[in-house]
């Protein structure tokens, strides 16, 4: 158990550790693009948090790093991600998280909304076998539609 924790600990600090280096880049860019001294920039606070990011990142990986190393994290995780294939439903939830990824980060930069939100639905549903191509068409269809016009029509939000 305590291994367990150890290896998503070692992940989580991965994944922090990658976040705080994007929230300090960005913070960067967003202090030269002010041109104003540092203390008052907007980048003050986005800069300070980073810092504090990626210090508790790094205490949290040398802290899952304790009683075997790196290499017995990866070795676990590599067990994890075997056994993640093994398991259908595992692995469902798993192309699920990497559709939105892909639908957040690279369908909604390249496409309109609704194309993406579109493609989306239907590549999940599909996925999913939430039914007939019939009706996995007609649902992405009238969701995005629904979406479409709840939130630029009724609310006036402007979509991506």
């Amino acid at each position: 158990m305590e291994n367990n924790r150890k290896m998503k600990d070692f992940l989580s600090s991965i994944v922090l550790l990658a976040l705080s280096f994007f929230v300090l880049f960005e913070s960067w860019r967003i202090y030269q693009k002010a041109g104003k001294l540092l203390y008052l920039s907007p980048a003050l606070i986005p800069l300070m948090l980073g810092g504090i990011l990626l210090l508790l990142s790094l205490v949290l990986l040398l802290e899952s790093l304790k009683g075997g190393g790196a290499g017995a994290r990866v070795e676990e995780m590599k067990a994890v991600f075997r056994d993640l294939k093994k398991d259908p439903n595992s692995f469902r939830m798993l192309v699920g998280v990497v559709l939105m990824g892909v639908y957040t980060f690279v369908l909604l930069g390249l496409l309109p909304f609704w194309l993406a939100t579109f493609l989306f639905m239907l590549l999940l549903m599909y996925f999913l076998e939430a039914g007939s191509l019939v009706q996995i068409v007609s649902v992405s269809v009238l969701v995005t539609a629904l979406i479409i016009i709840l939130f630029q029509v009724c609310f006036r939000v402007p979509l991506p």
